[in-house]
């Protein structure tokens, strides 16, 4: 009575179900690193954007500058400015000491001394503006009388470990000296 029938025994399904089993372990374990894999990469770009941006924004003073002056042991950078005349353009011959700019690293209080992993501007007026976040080191250091050389060290925390750029502008002439 058994025997016309057709169908799958035991040992059967049990195989086929094994092959699955693999098949779907293999298939989650490509996406969970292809997620961790997108995960690192992105954060190690974000890092890497955050230093370019915080860079660009040091150096657009600089350049600029009619001189600059390291403080704190080449961890803060005061950026002096040539006097603007009345028709707006620049007096290159007189500075203009009462708008001052200053790059250091500080907590989110933006307090100079303090430390911390923010990037600000700060005027000497008190006026003090945040520039980026996960900025763990700023290096100034003179090139030349007329150049500067900035090196700064962003990080971004990532599942895979933490990543980290070290950008460096060699040299930023001086346009106002």
């Amino acid at each position: 009575m058994l025997k016309g029938r057709t169908g799958y025994t035991l040992i059967e399904a049990m195989l086929v179900l094994g092959i699955m089993g693999f098949i779907g372990a293999g298939a989650l374990a490509l996406i969970v690193a292809s997620f961790t894999c997108f995960e690192g990469a992105s954060t190690e770009s974000f890092t890497d954007t955050d230093a370019v941006l915080a860079m660009q924004a040091i150096v657009n003073d600089v350049r600029e500058a009619k001189n600059v002056n390291i403080l704190a042991n080449g961890t803060r950078l005061r950026v002096v400015f040539p006097k603007v005349t009345d028709e707006g353009y620049y007096d290159r011959h007189e500075p203009d000491m009462a708008n001052q700019i200053d790059y250091y690293l500080s907590d989110s209080t933006g307090v100079p001394g303090h430390s911390g992993d923010w990037l600000w501007r700060g005027k000497n007026n008190g006026n003090r503006k945040p520039i980026k976040k996960g900025i763990v080191a700023l290096e100034f250091e003179q090139d030349t009388s007329r150049s500067v050389k900035i090196t700064i060290t962003a990080r971004n925390e990532a599942v895979s470990g933490p990543k980290e750029t070290r950008l460096t502008q060699r040299v930023v002439y001086l346009r106002n000296y």
